[in-house]
């Protein structure tokens, strides 16, 4: 089951999401962690003597250091601790080899400076195994020996030959190389995640048994490829969602506000990949006491006699919070900080997302469920809110209570848009199918400016008005189908219907426009798909609304369509006369060329098949 939809404007969300983001919390704990971990360093570091400086003398004898033994099943030749300078050469020379890969030699190729870097040759013969005791005294002398010129000669690599092997002769390069196939995979995934112009999202909050997402679709509009890019898991049914481009910390960025069963919004950041956390909660369970007990058990973790406290299985409320489900969420699109959340408690509340541990206020109007809020697209003060008890109501939130006005529909609220055309217009869509719309400067009046059946078997769930085309409405039902209506120049009379479509994806219960672009809307309700309606398909929409568009990106204008479609039209007719002459006419070099099959169009048409 789908619930709720919610389109993100073009240019809105990063081009290059993260992958995690640490979130507040998360920093906190990290940092006292890193406090604690100073002031109360570990018993071995504090209780270990600082050792006292060795007095200097000329000669020393040089102890000989064992390195443990260690049990494994390599083979012997690769058994590097236990090395011996008695083996033969050519384990010298093995064993040398080796090492190089442990070890960045550059521009050492023989094995005597191999041996000279190891510490085995020490610049001196090794001919007379006597003289070692002699050796070693001398190499641990006092005398400075950074001026004594470095005699050895090395032997020039012959890169070419290297080069021609495709290799590289050091071990550092070795390793930029793996490095670099990093980085192109590194590529690839980010190529995978980006957004690319003209992609349009669309978030998704949806249900499937006991398990709730929120999933972010990528809908490509050049190509008409529509795929999920990342999804977030919700501990909670959600009901309801509103895209909004301030998060707590003030700055601008990509997030969704999601409303649940539960007392609490959460407000998630779209732009993370693999977002754990939301960025932060709007109201809800009071965690603060979890949060203490949790640091005191862990600066008490690494104490003998720790004594652990038990977090409470039912934490209370935040006050303010709302006591009952997230049943409407409206974000503000002129004070972009500010949230309006409508409740199963019978209250409408505001919020300031930047100051998410305080409400901003309170309206108890209504008397039953409230089931929409909705800002006023240009009047950032002004909130219509419906409601369950059969009443819309105007709230001027500048004041605590607010100047509040009512009027009565038919039926309960199911859903509520302004027109962004006429921003004094509200529309109203009950549940008994009615759709209302009402001029706010004279809301007292008990008669709307125009009022529909738009669906007597269904009713009406939604509805969405074009920002883009005016007088484009949509609306849709619980019958499976979507209708679009002109609502421009009415005087006294009834939107008129310009087309209705089952969406094939059950029962509706959601719909809207896509902000940025004419001609595209989204749909979605008790089935599991998305559904999407490219309406430049669509030849009576185009000749209605094409010539009203004001804005965003038209990638198929209506002459383009026309052109398409009337090519189609004549591809089909000469495909349906080259049949008709083959059937009468068997001798033709047409019917020969026709028979002809085409290379791989089997593999094709199977492919295709194996794909549906």
């Amino acid at each position: 089951m789908i619930s709720a939809i919610e389109w993100v404007p073009e240019g809105v969300a990063d081009p290059n999401p993260k992958k995690y983001e640490f979130s507040a919390a998360e920093l906190e704990l990290i940092e006292m962690m890193e406090k604690h971990s100073m002031e109360h360093p570990n018993e071995q570091t504090t209780t270990t003597p600082t050792p006292e400086p060795k007095k200097e003398t000329k000669k020393t004898t040089k102890k000989k250091v064992e390195l443990p033994k260690v049990e494994h099943d390599l083979p012997a030749d690769l058994r590097m601790d236990e090395y011996s300078s008695d083996e033969d050469e050519n384990d010298a020379v093995q064993g040398t080899t080796i090492g190089r890969l442990l070890v960045d030699t550059t521009g050492i190729d023989e094995v005597d400076d191999a041996e000279a870097i190891m510490g085995k040759n020490d610049g001196k013969n090794n001919d007379d195994d006597d003289n070692d005791d002699d050796d070693d005294m001398d190499s641990d002398s006092d005398d400075d020996l950074h001026d004594i010129p470095d005699t050895r000669e090395y032997t020039p690599l012959d890169m070419a030959g290297v080069n021609s092997l495709g290799i590289s002769h050091t071990p550092s390069s070795y390793m930029d190389l793996n490095a670099n196939d990093d980085d192109e995979d590194d590529a690839s995934d980010i190529e995978d995640v980006q957004i690319q112009p003209g992609d349009a999202l669309i978030v998704v909050a949806k249900t499937e048994e006991d398990f709730a997402t929120l999933e972010v679709n990528v809908y490509e509009q050049k190509t008409g490829n529509l795929f999920v890019h990342h999804d977030i898991t919700l501990p909670a049914f959600p009901l309801c969602l509103a895209h909004g481009d301030i998060g707590p910390s003030g700055t601008a960025g990509n997030f969704c506000a999601v409303g649940t069963f539960g007392p609490g919004i959460e407000i998630w950041n779209l732009d993370v990949l693999n977002a754990l956390e939301p960025s932060c909660v709007l109201g809800g369970e009071d965690t603060t006491m979890a949060d203490e007990i949790m640091r005191h058990n862990l600066m008490n973790a690494s104490k003998k006699n720790d004594t652990r406290l038990d977090i409470p299985s039912k934490p209370g409320l935040k006050e303010g919070s709302h006591t009952d489900a997230i049943m409407s969420l409206s974000w503000n699109k002129v004070h972009r900080q500010v949230i309006a959340s409508g409740s199963a408690d019978c209250t409408v509340k505001l919020w300031d997302v930047t100051k998410p541990d305080t409400n901003a206020g309170t309206f108890t109007h209504h008397k039953d469920k409230v089931q929409s809020v909705l800002w006023h697209p240009q009047e950032g003060t002004l909130l219509a809110t419906g409601s369950y008890d059969k009443t819309v109501a105007l709230v001027d939130a500048r004041g605590p209570q607010g100047d509040v006005k009512r009027i009565k529909i038919p039926a309960d609220c199911e859903a509520l848009a302004w027109d962004p055309c006429n921003p004094q217009c509200l529309t109203v869509a009950s549940e008994d199918g009615t759709v209302a719309c009402w001029d706010v400067r004279k809301f007292s009046e008990k008669t709307p400016l125009w009022s529909m059946v738009a669906n007597e078997y269904g009713g009406v769930s939604d509805i969405s008005y074009n920002q883009l085309v005016p007088g484009l409405m949509v609306s849709c039902s619980v019958d499976k189908t979507v209708t679009l209506w002109d609502t421009q120049n009415l005087s006294n009379s009834k939107p008129h219907p310009c087309g209705s479509k089952d969406m094939a994806v059950g029962k509706l219960y959601t719909v809207n426009f896509y902000p940025s672009s004419p001609w595209l809307l989204g749909c979605a309700g008790g089935g599991k798909e998305l559904a999407l309606w490219d309406l430049t398909r669509e030849a009576p929409i185009q000749k209605r609304f094409g010539d009203r568009v004001t804005g965003g990106t038209v990638y198929n204008t209506l002459e383009e369509t026309t052109a398409k479609q009337e090519a189609f039209d004549a591809m089909m007719t000469k495909a349906k006369e080259t049949n008709t002459t083959s059937e009468t006419d068997e001798t033709t070099p047409m019917k020969k060329k026709n028979k002809k099959k085409k290379p791989g169009s089997g593999k094709k048409k199977k492919a295709h098949r194996a794909g549906r």
